[in-house]
């Protein structure tokens, strides 16, 4: 863990200011002391206030666009990942669903051919012609 100490500078007119080296130190050093500076102008401090605000808002601010974009990167890569894996489903699917027919045809064919058991001149002729290629005439 790295430990950021504030440092006290004098400003060109002589006052005794404390310097912040990130924006998480500025609220502890305006919470811990509360009044570092000399300076009696308000009007001075309100506007160091408000540029020290603008400094930890505008962190804030880059701080949440990079988290916005890992996670804007992350979940489109994975919306990528799942629509190839769902266009391959999709291939497979169709392949498989061509294959059961041909094995619904080739299951066909077979018992078809499985008429000659009882002899080809019992087998219907279009069942000779068709799988064994034999034209027996009438």
């Amino acid at each position: 863990m790295i430990l950021k100490i504030p440092s006290l500078a004098v400003s060109p007119s002589g006052n005794v200011m404390l310097e912040v080296n990130n924006h998480k130190d500025l609220l502890k050093s305006r919470t811990s002391s509360p009044d570092v500076s000399m300076s009696t102008d308000s009007q001075t401090e309100t506007l160091k206030l408000e540029d020290e605000i603008n400094q930890v808002l505008q962190a804030l601010r880059v701080s949440q666009d990079a988290e916005y974009e890992l996670a804007e990167e992350l979940l489109f890569a994975q919306k990528k990942t799942f629509t190839s894996i769902w266009t391959k489903r999709d291939a497979l699917l169709s392949a498989v669903l061509s294959r059961v027919d041909q094995i619904k045809r080739e299951m066909r064919k077979l018992e078809d051919m499985e008429e000659v058991a009882n002899g080809f001149g019992r087998t219907c002729k279009d069942i000779l012609k068709e799988h064994f290629g034999l034209e027996v005439g009438g």
